[in-house]
């Protein structure tokens, strides 16, 4: 589905509905294979979708499976922001996708990151989880690279600068909702300064 957006007076034509996505991790160590390793697991998701002039949004947190069944959770890597009670009355990430999937329409919806970490990490959560992958991986597009260029930046920037480069606000940083947030703003000017979506994304419209 594709959509406008309104530059004062000009319209921009957008050929695909735009989601970004945002993940928070907290990494735990498992046995894998006899191996002790690091494993990271999503435990926090946001996501904005936006088409016509509609806006969704999604926010849940959730409960990591190694995370929660770890005895030793002194050892895991997470955020201060959650509390342990927080993690442990989140949902099952196999329950966020399936409300994820309401706004979500695959090949009719760019689903945007900050890098490329949301895709490999979501992929290798849900190949250990045993579950399927959501989003399209031909529905991806790593928006970091994108905006490095479209406004010629020598390497790819975080999103921090990339909010500072454009004179926009930092809200709220690594909190997956008002990420995303940011995610969608940035895409969003990058619009309105001109930018567009390469030829592998329309070729089928």
């Amino acid at each position: 589905m594709s959509f406008y957006l309104v530059n004062d007076e000009e319209l921009i034509f957008v050929p695909y509905n735009l989601m970004a996505v945002d993940f928070e991790f907290v990494t735990t160590k498992i046995i894998e294979k006899k191996a002790k390793k690091h494993f990271q697991e999503i435990v926090e998701i946001g996501v904005v979708q936006k088409s016509e002039d509609l806006i969704k949004e999604y926010s849940g947190i959730i409960k990591p499976r190694h995370f929660i069944s770890s005895k030793n959770k002194d050892q895991s890597i997470y955020g201060v922001k959650f509390s342990l009670e927080d993690i442990a009355n989140g949902i099952d990430i196999s329950e966020a996708f399936e409300e994820i999937k309401e706004i979500y329409n695959p090949k009719e919806t760019i689903w945007m990151s900050w890098g490329r970490a949301e895709y490999d990490i979501l992929r290798k959560v849900c190949r250990n989880y045993n579950i399927i992958v959501p989003f399209l991986k031909e529905d991806h597009l790593d928006l970091s690279v994108e905006f490095k260029n479209f406004y010629n930046m020598k390497q790819n920037v975080s999103l921090d600068k990339a909010l500072n480069f454009l004179h926009m606000p930092i809200v709220d940083r690594h909190n997956a909702l008002p990420d995303a947030r940011s995610v969608m703003n940035i895409a969003n000017k990058m619009f309105i300064d001109g930018y567009r979506l390469k030829e592998k994304y329309i070729k089928d419209l």
